[in-house]
């Protein structure tokens, strides 16, 4: 409550008041608590967390870093999968938040697959594996190939490497040359002729494409190590953060 306004007072009173403190507003003359004239702490801004992307994130940065691979790009690949909904299925069968197929779980050793934490394991160790397989690519290229692999299977990325060794492009290069060998997986006259048959390439090109940009994007907004959180703080794992 503010203090009642008084008459001023005669100047021996005010003497007599000391530690108290006043002011005149307007002819008033208003009398205030020596504390009220202390000065307002300086105000201390909270400190700024880093953006979180979803509950896992601490998980991906741990397994990712494990595995030699950019947090951010195990993001975009889970964002671009799953949208960060843990209990996504697909009509293949692919599960989780990496959308984890059995074939890919066993062939890094994971027998459980589906709890956050294990899917997001399986899915990095996958990731590895296949990152492995073409060493002699360029970082860019290197990543296409992984995500290209990832998405529509190893074998099938064989075929279009065998295509691209066959009309003299480089099997190592993403843009102008792998992009177009796994295009031509499409068509009939060229899929029947190969190993593996037929694959959705331009789907798989798209895919690659939309993942390397939302990489490209995390690596200016996010930092290069995640907040330490766990699965289960933040946002519920059945929302989607925002794109």
């Amino acid at each position: 409550m503010l203090p009642a306004a008084v008459a001023p007072p005669p100047p021996a009173a005010r003497a007599a008041r000391q530690g108290n403190w006043s002011v005149s507003i307007d002819g008033w003359y208003i009398e205030l608590d020596s504390v009220a004239a202390l000065p307002a702490p300086a105000l201390v801004p909270p400190p700024i967390e880093p953006p979180l992307l979803s509950p896992y994130d601490g998980l991906i940065g741990a397994y990712a870093e494990s595995a030699g691979i950019d947090w951010r790009l195990v993001a975009a690949v889970i964002y671009e999968e799953s949208r960060f909904v843990a209990t996504s299925v697909s009509d293949a069968g692919a599960y989780g938040l990496m959308q984890v197929m059995p074939i890919a779980a066993r062939e890094v050793g994971e027998p459980e697959f589906r709890e956050p934490e294990a899917n997001i394991r399986t899915g990095v160790r996958y990731l590895q594996h296949l990152r492995r397989q073409f060493q002699d690519a360029r970082d860019r290229d290197r990543e296409a190939l992984t995500l290209a692999a990832y998405n529509m299977g190893p074998a099938h990325l064989q075929d279009a490497q065998a295509l691209a060794r066959r009309f003299g492009y480089d099997p190592f290069r993403w843009d102008g040359a792998m992009d177009v060998m796994v295009s031509l997986l499409e068509e009939p006259q060229i899929a029947g002729r190969l190993p593996n048959g037929m694959a959705q390439g331009r789907s798989v090109v798209d895919y690659v494409d939309r993942v390397l940009r939302r990489f490209a994007s995390y690596r200016r907004t996010l930092p290069a190590q995640p907040p330490v959180k766990t699965a289960g703080s933040g946002s519920r794992p059945d929302q989607a953060p925002p794109g």
